[in-house]
């Protein structure tokens, strides 16, 4: 809940909207269109990839608890979420995730009503950066967020665990109101984020669910490999909030690093896996576009990311249409 901020920055509102709807959509598509052979075969095909992408949250998470919080706050939100995937069953994470959105709501509430829906009126229609780059970053947004979910395995836990698809519909509009909600801590006057207490309370309460529901998730197979991750993450934000502001680029830089994960490594290899792009193949093709990243996040050389973009869809039609040339020379 950082990224709509420096969106908000760079592109004023448009940029706000190129995130929440691709995000909001992600998630509740999820519930919709994994029926349960497909979840099967999903799980089957990617798990391994799902386990990454767990460990990869949790590094992220423990990273930004690290960077943005007080140390020892930190470490007591990491701690939390650790002991939360150990000692809590699947009833006790029902009643967490109730606390969790009451509180939530309480810390945006506070001011909301006073002057955040005033400052939701005034989002700015433009930012530091031209209007038209954003039309670099939206593919690679959407590409994030609409991929991603199908490799989440707190995901399809709640999929296994819930009534009903219309689950994922009532979380999606849950977290757009979330979102907003987020968005009227901006100062449009300072152009950034006003860093009160309530929202310090929300990153802290979000920070301890997710990295507790990540833990949980690879408790069973990989628990060290998850404490490891969380001292990794916890770490690199330490470093990043306490050396020097040019070290890695400053905080803001190594956090739209680490999306990258998410906008590329991840997406791609959930597609290449399911059209049974080798391994070798993905490494190749990530490792080139990653140059294309740093220019398009860092540079501000937006329009650099359509060519992995491009190099994506090349790779996906090209192997399939060698699986069609396989089906017709061997019946």
């Amino acid at each position: 809940m950082f990224l709509p901020f420096v969106l908000l920055r760079q592109f004023g509102w448009p940029g706000f909207f190129a995130f929440l709807i691709p995000n909001v959509l992600g998630c509740a598509a999820f519930g919709y269109v994994l029926t349960p052979a497909r979840q099967q075969f999903l799980r089957e095909r990617c798990a391994g990839v799902c386990l990454w992408f767990s460990l990869a949250t949790i590094v992220y998470q423990a990273f930004f608890a690290g960077w943005m919080l007080e140390p020892a706050i930190a470490f007591a939100v990491v701690a939390v979420g650790l002991l939360l995937a150990g000692w809590v069953g699947d009833r006790g994470w029902i009643r967490l995730a109730v606390i969790v959105t009451v509180a939530s709501a309480v810390c945006i509430g506070k001011d909301f009503f006073s002057s955040g829906v005033q400052t939701l009126m005034q989002l700015p229609t433009s930012g530091t950066n031209p209007p038209e780059s954003l039309l670099g970053l939206i593919p690679v947004i959407a590409l994030g967020f609409m991929t991603c979910p199908f490799l989440d395995l707190t995901f399809h836990r709640a999929l296994e665990k819930s009534p009903s698809r219309h689950a994922f519909l009532v979380f999606g509009i849950a977290f757009a109101a979330t979102l907003f909600g987020v968005a009227s801590f901006w100062d449009f006057k300072a152009n950034e984020p006003t860093i009160t207490f309530a929202l310090i309370s929300l990153w802290a309460f979000q920070l301890c669910f997710t990295i507790g529901a990540h833990a949980r998730e690879v408790r069973t197979r990989w628990k060290l490999a998850g404490i490891w991750a969380l001292l990794l993450g916890l770490a690199l934000g330490w470093m990043t909030r306490l050396a020097p502001a040019d070290w890695m680029g400053g905080g803001e830089e190594t956090y739209l690093r680490l999306l990258v994960l998410y906008g590329l490594v991840f997406p791609f290899f959930l597609l290449f896996r399911l059209r049974k792009i080798p391994d070798w193949l993905g490494w190749l093709a990530i490792a080139s576009c990653l140059p294309f990243y740093e220019l398009g996040f860092m540079q501000n050389r937006t329009d650099m990311l359509f060519v992995p973009i491009g190099l994506l869809f090349v790779l996906l039609i090209a192997y399939l249409g060698k699986e069609r040339w396989k089906a017709r020379t061997n019946p």
